[in-house]
Parts: C-alpha cells; structure tokens; sequence
C-alpha cells in the first residue's frame, strides 16, 4: 500500500510551505509528496527546491497553469504513483499520524474506495463570538471546510469527505472520471468532491470515515467575517446549479423554468437579506445564507441560457481520462 499526497496551490507560497513542514513529521513509512501549483509561478517552484534540500520528505512541483481545481487534482493524479491519493490544501496541516491512519485502513478494508477524516480549525485570531454560536453543535460546517464525526470508524455508501482531507484509490479515481470542476481561484462554477461523492454513490463503492486522519484547517482573519459567509454560500449556489444542469435535462425552457421557479420561492428571502445585511444573530445569518446561495443559482442559470461554453463545462462527464493536452 503505497500513498501519494496531493496539495493543490494558488498564490499561497507561505501557507504552503507550513503545511510541507508539518508533513515531514508523518509516522508512516514511504509516501511522495506532489504539489501542483495552478498559478504556475517559477519562483514557488524554486522555494520548493530550497525546502527539498533539508526535507526528509522531498516535495515534487508540478505547474498546471490552466485554471480550476479540477485540472490541479487530476495532473497530480496522472503524476502521482501510489495506490492511494490522499489530497489536502495548501492552507492545511496535518497531525503526525494523518497519512499512517489512511494506510491502515485502506489495508484492513480492500472494499473501501474512497475516505474522509476529521478537518479540526486552528485559528489564526481568536474567533468572533457570533462566528462560534453560528456553529454550535454542527458536526460539519462547510463554510469552513470544517468536520468532526467522532472517534468511531464508519464504513457505508454515505460518508461525507472535503477536498481539506480525503483519500481515493488511484484506479478508482479514474473508473469514475475524476473530480468534477470546482474552484476557478475563488469562484466556484461546480461540484467537485460533492461530484466524485456521487460517483462512487452511483456505482455502489463504499466511503469510509477515518477518526485519526486528522488535518487541522488554518483560519484567516478573512474568513470570520459576515462577508465571507456570503461569498462561500455563493459558491454553495454555484455547485448546486450544476449538480442540478449536470446529468438533468438542460434545454432553454427547463432552465428558464428553473429560474423563474427559484426567484419566486426565494424573492422574499432575498428582500430580508437586504434587511439584515450585517447581522450576525444566526438566524440573519441563515437568511443572508440562503439569499446568496440563490441569487448565484438564479445568476448562473440565466448565464446558462447563453453561454454555450458554460452549459458545455457542465455537461462534461469526465475531466480526468483521455489525453490531457486535448482537455477543454
């Protein structure tokens, strides 16, 4: 059982460089490390080859300059030589046994295609009160790619992972295509990990949540604030436009049906936001929530009913097999 970890990057050279600290403290034996920069900057790369000369765990750079997360993951993919692809971010870091625990259980279970672990927060400022009360008692909160599950291994075909810390089996990965588009630097226009989860779903393969492969999530001031709840819940509309336009029926006539639909439903939600922009008691925050996630669904829909290039990207099955030099 061999593991390749794979770190997708853009424009974050220091946060970076912490995470390649951190994982040369891992308790397992063999793995390879790929990083795939998607801003195809040569001065990181000569950063990298300055950290792999003191590395005990030397890092391969590799430069993917067409934009998306998905072309980030499947280069390294097609890179990588383990059995097993344990994918993380650049703005992550993990605990010492992180990749040992994915080891174990990718060994004690061949049914196991794909796995999560637990993505625990390190602050990088003490945390705003209202922020804390907004996620009481959530085992997972996607706005900050942040879960926790317990201490108990799982095994069935509903196990949720984030692109923070999962695991795949290589020849998996690429049975079922790959990852679908995702992240363009900070826009989301797709489903990425949600998609490979259903994937697996569609042709029976089995999650597996992992207790003790565990990544700590390194929160910017940025990211505490109202602002950033809107614009990462905008990104959530996005990746549920295009799950819903992906394998569905997408002539002009549903998706202009599925606008009108959404606008009315939520037009009211829309005048509250107005309202309470700022607010920060968690029910105003659920409404702004939902208005963003909407508008951008509503936003992308009417785009869809134009741009013919769009409408192609999400109708795209697979990203990952096929020669990648004729990838759109």
């Amino acid at each position: 059982m061999t593991l390749s970890v794979i770190i997708p990057t853009f424009q974050r050279p220091a946060e970076l460089l912490r995470n390649l600290s951190r994982l040369q403290q891992q308790t397992c034996g063999q793995y390879e490390i790929i990083v795939v920069d998607n801003a195809a900057d040569t001065s990181l790369e000569v950063r990298i080859r300055q950290f792999n000369r003191t590395a005990l765990a030397p890092a391969m750079y590799l430069a993917e300059p067409r934009l998306g997360l998905h072309y980030a993951r499947h280069a390294g993919a097609r890179l990588a030589s383990g059995d097993v692809l344990v994918f993380t971010d650049d703005d992550a870091t993990a605990s010492p046994g992180w990749l040992a625990a994915y080891g174990e259980a990718f060994r004690m279970y061949p049914d196991m295609a794909a796995a999560g672990g637990p993505v625990l927060p390190i602050w990088e400022q003490p945390p705003p009160n209202w922020l804390l009360v907004f996620m009481q008692g959530k085992k997972q909160f996607p706005i900050l790619s942040l879960m926790n599950f317990g201490h108990e291994f799982r095994l069935d075909r509903d196990q949720i992972f984030v692109g923070t810390n999962m695991a795949v089996r290589r020849h998996i990965l690429f049975e079922v295509g790959g990852f679908n588009p995702e992240a363009f630097g900070d826009v989301w226009l797709g489903d990425g990990e949600s998609g490979l989860r259903a994937k697996l779903a569609d042709v029976n393969q089995l999650v597996g949540y992992v207790p003790d492969a565990v990544i700590n999530h390194h929160i910017d001031a940025d990211r505490m604030s109202v602002d950033y709840i809107w614009r990462r819940m905008a990104n959530e509309g996005g990746c549920e436009l295009y799950t819903r336009f992906h394998t569905a029926p997408a002539d002009r006539l549903s998706i202009a049906n599925y606008a009108f639909s959404l606008a009315v439903k939520n037009v009211l939600f829309w005048a509250l936001a107005l309202l309470r922009r700022g607010q920060v008691d968690p029910l105003s925050l659920r409404i702004q929530g939902r208005a963003a996630r909407t508008l951008r669904q509503v936003a992308l829909a009417l785009r869809l009913l134009h741009d013919a290039q769009y409408l192609r990207l999400i109708r795209k099955q697979d990203w990952l097999n096929g020669d990648p030099s004729s990838l759109p």
